[in-house]
């Protein structure tokens, strides 16, 4: 039972950081530190052979 609940907290501090993230970026990109088309070209090479069609 101890483990699971280290999984549940290690996971919620994943998905925590990780939307903290994606609301710093968004903001990076709204205030114009960021541009668009960079955020796209990271995007695309994220998904590298897991394209979508």
């Amino acid at each position: 039972m101890e483990t699971l609940k280290t999984l549940g907290i290690a996971g919620f501090l994943f998905f925590l950081i990780k939307g903290l993230l994606w609301l710093l970026l968004l903001v990076l990109v709204a205030k114009g530190v960021v541009s668009k088309e960079r955020v796209e070209r990271f995007k695309k090479r994220l998904q590298g052979p897991f394209k979508r069609r």
